[in-house]
């Protein structure tokens, strides 16, 4: 796609937010474009940025637990780490 795609793409993830279309939707037709990893990646925070921030932090609460669920805990000897300065 070329840069003009991608601000076309842009203008259209901030009007369906604003239309209060659902963010998994929006994901939905953001993934389904051509752009490249990184274009998807900035359409998909722009439209992230349009999520109310306590449903932001209550789904990424919800994933860390899901990760933390799916990874056992590590056993490690409690040991302090000390910062050095470099000079």
């Amino acid at each position: 796609m070329t840069g003009s795609s991608l601000e076309a793409m842009r203008l259209d993830v901030e009007r369906r937010m604003l239309r209060g279309e659902r963010f998994t939707d929006v994901e939905d037709v953001i993934d389904a474009t051509s752009l490249s990893s990184d274009e998807k990646s900035a359409l998909w925070l722009l439209a992230w940025s349009y999520v109310h921030p306590k449903a932001q932090r209550r789904e990424a609460n919800a994933h860390i637990g899901r990760l933390a669920a799916a990874t056992p805990a590590r056993r490690t000897r409690a040991r302090r780490r000390h910062l050095r300065v470099a000079g």
